[in-house]
């Protein structure tokens, strides 16, 4: 949408255009966001016209604000919408079967995650029997890339540049994480690149463990993990191998389907 359109339309359906190209200026900014200010020059509307409109989209949960830097970003509620268009022949249809069978084998909460920009959105999931907590909450639920084994998965897979540019991008949103430095992911994508999978022994969630699965289709990363939350009281040695394993064969059959 040009600024032209969304300034010189008539009717009711200005307002829609207005607020249509403020969210898209919004994404195009990525997770750094843009303020009031940045976005009144680069829409062409006037301060109390986009205030207006912005404090709208952020009731609405389409924008969130941050109040200490006063930025604009993308809501949760936009994550939702994306993962209600993704239904249908695209990866959550592939990989229903596959987190039926894997919560039926397992009993254990199983999740399936993908890169949206900066963040790890989890696009569908099955609970387990035992009632635990997750970093993402719900479907639609997200949390900085490089936190979080199904993040951390994805993470892994991308090249050094994309990574470096990733990490400090979240920097300071990985300061809401229990111990989670730039030295401690970078450790963790280490480890995850050398097992093939990713896990998460209790450190951000006391007493809940994790493990995931890059998700790789003809053998180009597909931006995206399987992964399951557990307790770890139900950890043996050999548990993180078994699942990690498990989690491979329905990627494959998925892959091949």
């Amino acid at each position: 949408m040009t600024r032209t359109s969304a300034t010189n339309s008539g009717g009711g359906s200005q307002l829609l255009d207005r607020a249509v190209l403020l969210l898209d200026l919004v994404a195009d900014a990525g997770v750094q966001g843009l303020t009031l200010k940045e976005l009144t020059e680069a829409s062409g509307l006037n301060d109390a016209t986009c205030h207006r409109i912005l404090t709208t989209l952020v009731g609405h949960k389409l924008l969130s604000r941050e109040d200490r830097k006063r930025r604009y970003r993308l809501g949760a509620r936009m994550s939702i919408y994306g993962v209600k268009a993704a239904r249908g022949p695209g990866l959550i249809s592939r990989c229903d079967v596959a987190l039926t069978r894997l919560r039926k084998r397992t009993t254990d909460t199983v999740h399936l995650m993908a890169r949206l920009n900066h963040d790890s959105v989890c696009l569908d999931r099955r609970d387990g029997e035992s009632i635990v907590p997750t970093l993402t909450g719900s479907i639609g639920g997200s949390v900085p890339l490089g936190v979080g084994p199904g993040s951390i998965a994805m993470l892994a897979q991308l090249d050094e540049d994309e990574q470096n540019f990733i990490i400090s991008a979240n920097l300071e949103r990985y300061a809401g994480y229990p111990n989670l430095t730039e030295a401690r992911i970078r450790e963790l994508i280490a480890q995850t690149r050398e097992r093939g999978y990713a896990i998460d022994n209790g450190e951000l969630i006391p007493g809940v463990a994790g493990i995931s699965v890059p998700i790789f289709t003809n053998g180009v990363f597909a931006g995206a993990s399987i992964g399951f939350t557990l307790p770890c009281a139900k950890l043996g040695p050999q548990t993180f191998a078994q699942y990690a394993e498990y989690i491979a064969e329905e990627i494959s059959f998925s892959s091949e389907g």
